[in-house]
């Protein structure tokens, strides 16, 4: 009888150890509201492009909208939102929709998918030092001669979380007193930052809390190396060719 109770006693110890209790996550410890996303949002973007060739720069001016069009549930069964993007060429003219992007957000991640390429933007938590692959869902190889698979794919990282970000839309840089500041924000790095007397590779976004994106960098740059050569009058500065292009927030609605 002795050895019948004890294990009964065992018995409901084991399925009490087994019973587990879901806890909702913590939006605010998580930072998932920097990624809000519901139908009906929008952010509209001034876009600055600049195409280097030999060294001359040619610049392009036009407005960007982002519209959280719908919703649906995909092979998966994982909710997903249908985003439409427009453009301008001013606030006077008419938006023309050029292309639809989806993003699925989880409990772990936010993934979107352009031109029917898939990107991790953000994971949770969002932690200052956090690593992961951006491009984990695509074949290409950004490093072949790199060993490690994982390695060969490009690392995105979490800086500067919860920090403040001022920006002077004038001269496109960041500044302590610029005219668009956000309170709370968290920039990803994308990519491993290059600067050298061959290359510039800096490519960045920063997320606002319970806005979304509120600046995009993608600055790459081939320099011509050849102080000697005829082809490189002005040295290691000499941009052979690259693109440089801000995208800035300058209005949006979070249902």
């Amino acid at each position: 009888m002795k050895i019948k109770k004890l294990l009964l006693t065992l018995f409901s110890a084991f399925m009490t150890g087994c019973t587990n209790t879901y806890v909702e996550p913590d939006p605010n410890a998580f930072g998932y509201d920097y990624y809000p996303v519901a139908v009906g949002d929008y952010r509209i973007y001034n876009i600055t492009d600049i195409n280097f060739k030999n060294n001359k720069g040619d610049t392009t001016r036009y407005q960007m909208r982002e519209v959280v069009d719908t919703t649906f549930v995909d092979q998966t069964n994982t909710l997903s939102y249908k985003i439409v993007r427009a453009t301008r060429q001013n606030e006077d003219a008419a938006w023309v929709e050029d292309s639809v992007m989806v993003v699925a957000k989880s409990i772990s991640n936010v993934i979107l998918t352009k031109d029917n390429t898939k990107y991790v933007k953000l994971v949770f938590p969002v932690k200052e030092g956090s690593v992961w692959l951006g491009d984990a869902y695509n074949n290409h190889i950004i490093n072949a001669l790199e060993e490690d698979p994982s390695k060969r794919k490009e690392p995105y990282t979490y800086t500067h979380v919860g920090e403040s970000f001022h920006f002077n839309t004038e001269t496109l840089q960041e500044t302590a007193d610029g005219n668009m500041n956000f309170g709370e924000t968290v920039t990803v790095v994308q990519g491993t930052p290059t600067n050298n007397l061959v290359q510039l590779d800096n490519r960045k976004e920063v997320y606002a809390y319970g806005i979304g994106r509120v600046y995009r960098l993608f600055n790459r740059v081939v320099y011509c190396n050849d102080s000697e050569s005829k082809s490189c009058p002005f040295g290691e500065e000499y941009k052979l060719n690259g693109n440089e292009r801000h995208e800035v927030l300058i209005d949006y609605n979070h249902i």
